[in-house]
C-alpha cells in the first residue's frame, strides 16, 4: 500500500506485512527521515484529522480590477476533489477570492500540470465565477477550455489531473 508522510507530504510504498495484527505501526519517511504511525486499514477505521490550519473567514475582498467580492452570510462554500491525487479531499472556501495552484495558493495541488497560480474562484452578490489565471495548461469545464465561467452548486471543473466540484450549502441557523 502507499502512504503519505504527515511531515513532508512525500508518498511512498509500505509493505502491509509490517502491521501483523496491530492496528498501527511506525514508519520512517525515506524523504525527510521523520517517523509517524500508519493505521492498518484492515483493522481500524481510518479517520483523518484536518491537517490544514483553521484560518478566519474573510467575508469581503476587492479583486485586482476593483470589483467587490463577498461571501453571503447565509451560505458556506467548499471544493470537493472528485479525481486526482487528492480525491475525496474537501477544501472549505473561506474567502471571496480563493486561489488554486501548485504553490502560493489557498489550495496547493501537487500536480505538475497545474500552474503555480492556476485559477481562482470569485464569489460576489451575482454568484460564483471561475477565472483561469493565464495558466499554462488551461482550466476546463465540460472538456472545453475557459477563461471565465459561472459556477453553481455541483458544477465541476478540471485543472491538470484534478477534477473539482463546487459545493454550496446553507449555514446552520
Amino acid at each position: 500500500m502507499e502512504v503519505r508522510c504527515q511531515h513532508c507530504g512525500h508518498a511512498f510504498p509500505v509493505d502491509e506485512g509490517l502491521f501483523a495484527d496491530r492496528e498501527k505501526a511506525p514508519v520512517t519517511c525515506p524523504a525527510c527521515k521523520q517517523t509517524h504511525d500508519v493505521i492498518n486499514p484492515k483493522l481500524a477505521t481510518f479517520r483523518v484529522d484536518r491537517t490544514r490550519k483553521k484560518v478566519p473567514q474573510v467575508l469581503s475582498q476587492t479583486t485586482p480590477d476593483g470589483r467587490l467580492l463577498l461571501i453571503p452570510q447565509d451560505r458556506e462554500f467548499s471544493l470537493r476533489v472528485l479525481e486526482g491525487e487528492e480525491e475525496g479531499t474537501v477544501y472549505p472556501v473561506n474567502k471571496p477570492r480563493f486561489l488554486i495552484g501548485r504553490s502560493n495558493a489557498d489550495v496547493a495541488i501537487n500536480d505538475t500540470m497545474v500552474s503555480r497560480l492556476h485559477c481562482a474562484l470569485e464569489i460576489s452578490a451575482e454568484g460564483v465565477v471561475l477565472q483561469d489565471l493565464e495558466s499554462t495548461n488551461g482550466t476546463f469545464m465540460d472538456g472545453k477550455p475557459i477563461q471565465s465561467a459561472p459556477l453553481a452548486n455541483g458544477s465541476t471543473f478540471r485543472i491538470g489531473s484534478h477534477v473539482f466540484e463546487l459545493v454550496i450549502t446553507s449555514k446552520p441557523a
